[in-house]
């Protein structure tokens, strides 16, 4: 433990001096050398140089992570900053709790913070509305469960006015509030093809909203990343090439969505610790991800997630994760 210690707080290679110094028992350096040997032929440390301390591999932290307690509360200082952000969020959007939340993390642990959040379609529609702006362009407005909003702008070809989009939002909320987007599009697709709506001014209407993308969008994952800079400077990222190559993994919103899917599953633990990543770029072998799927209205809806080198503060970070994670399922976000 005291070599990780150490090497999680220098990132350099811990020599058995160091650890003796630390140490109450009056352990000698020759006999901590022994036992960090033994511990290097048993794959807990690995030597870089031949010159040089010992490391931890894969296998240590991951013998260290089993024995922190995600249920453990973490320091009053941790504490007060989570609850002064993410406490009390009665009417607060989802949006903006999901970008607080990335942000806590990210400023706990000094690397990435994620909240990855299923698609709208697995959502409930709560009200629709349309306003009508300049150049044929219209204003939807969607809000469904928890509070969460959707804006986007549409063009459409054909004039319609305020009462128009009125009509039509009012003849949505009347027939599908209450249900899943994707179930919405399923049957809002089939009545518009219904041989009605050739006659029907409403669903005229909105079959024109519906082909200009009022609805659109809604399939896709939504991902709050915070912390990117926190990686830079980092002794794991000294060669530029290696920021290069995972600035643009990150990037890709598909990439990460598949990764943090692929680490933080459910069932199955609340709280789950993946060291050595798979995937591309390769660097993320050198990297750990701290996470756990977290629970609204009953349903596991999204996942919340740390990212950052193997060499991180563990016990913090999952304490930390642990703790918001049961603050929503607490809340639910209501």
């Amino acid at each position: 433990m005291a070599v990780i210690r150490t090497h999680i707080l220098t990132g350099e290679p811990v020599g058995s001096r160091a650890v003796s110094r630390q140490r109450k028992d009056g352990l000698s350096p020759a006999s901590i050398r022994n036992i960090m040997l033994e511990l290097e032929e048993e794959g807990y440390l690995e030597q870089p140089h031949t010159s040089a301390g010992r490391i931890p591999t894969g296998k240590a932290y991951r013998y260290y992570v089993s024995i922190c307690d995600a249920n453990q509360p973490p320091s009053r200082a941790d504490e007060n900053l989570i609850l002064s952000q993410l406490g009390e969020q009665a009417g607060v959007p989802e949006e903006v709790m999901f970008e607080k939340t990335s942000k806590v993390l990210s400023q706990i642990s000094r690397n990435l913070g994620l909240v990855v959040c299923e698609p709208m379609e697995r959502t409930i529609l709560e009200h629709i509305h349309f306003v009508r702006m300049n150049d044929y362009r219209i204003l939807v407005v969607i809000v469904c469960g928890l509070s969460r909003v959707r804006n986007r702008t549409i063009r459409v070809e054909a004039e319609l006015s305020q009462e128009d989009l009125d009509s039509a939002a009012k003849y949505l909320n009347h027939h599908f509030r209450g249900w899943e987007f994707g179930k919405i599009q399923a049957e809002l697709v089939r009545r518009l093809a219904a041989e009605r709506a050739a006659y029907d001014k409403v669903l005229k209407d909105l079959q024109q909203l519906h082909a200009q993308g009022m609805l659109e969008d809604i399939s896709q994952v939504e991902v709050f990343l915070e912390g990117t800079s926190n990686l830079i400077g980092q002794p794991e990222l000294a060669d530029p090439q290696s920021i290069r190559e995972l600035l643009k993994a990150l990037e890709e919103k598909e990439n990460l969505v598949r990764l943090v899917n692929e680490c933080i599953q459910s069932p199955g633990d609340p709280l789950q610790v993946v060291i050595g990543l798979p995937g591309r770029p390769s660097l993320l072998k050198s990297f750990a991800l701290i996470g756990t799927p977290y629970c609204l209205e009953g349903k596991v809806t999204g996942r919340l997630a740390i990212l950052g080198p193997v060499r991180m503060h563990y016990e913090r970070v999952i304490r930390a994760v642990g703790y918001i994670g049961r603050l929503f399922q607490s809340q639910e976000l209501n």
